[in-house]
């Protein structure tokens, strides 16, 4: 005779599993932004969700509501809008040492924004130099584009050694 309490659970646990195997996930809109200080200069590497970022640009109402700093046209070429953008980085970008505002600029960009904007979740990057002129840096402030949204920002300052072939480095952290 079957036993109708193991059919049961035996249904309920094979539904229980089945349900936990799926896996669901989104990619994060939030753009991060990583400033590396060495010797003096700064490499400031912001990685952006462009096709959201690309999507924000192209609305008027968001201009007019103040969440962008320009609108991008459809019928613009990607180098038309890359130059814009990149003008509008270095405009919207405040880079701070020790309290003194830095002049930065643009110094990798992607070429092929129309295919990162048609993507979905399409991430890709960007990265600005900047030169302090003082070596000794005892504070950095960095505020990006309002259009970028949220942004996770990190600070890195790296330990380097020169060490000769088959030699070992030691960090202390």
């Amino acid at each position: 005779m079957i036993d109708i309490k193991k059919v049961v659970y035996n249904c309920l646990a094979i539904w229980l599993v089945s349900v936990c195997t799926m896996a669901h996930g989104h990619a994060l809109k939030e753009t991060t932004a990583t400033i590396t200080v060495r010797s003096g200069q700064l490499d400031i590497l912001v990685n952006a969700n462009f096709a959201h970022w690309l999507s924000t640009l192209h609305s008027h109402e968001a201009w007019l509501l103040g969440d962008t700093e320009l609108v991008l046209l459809a019928n613009q070429t990607d180098s038309h809008k890359a130059k814009q953008l990149k003008e509008m980085i270095v405009q919207s970008t405040s880079v701070a040492v020790n309290g003194h505002k830095l002049n930065c600029s643009v110094n990798q960009f992607p070429s092929n924004l129309s295919k990162l904007q048609k993507a979905h979740h399409a991430r890709s990057y960007f990265r600005l130099g900047c030169i302090a002129p003082n070596p000794q840096i005892k504070s950095v402030a960095l505020s990006l584009p309002k259009s970028l949204g949220r942004i996770y920002v990190s600070l890195v300052r790296p330990k380097q050694q020169v060490i000769g072939a088959g030699e070992k480095a030691m960090f202390k952290l």
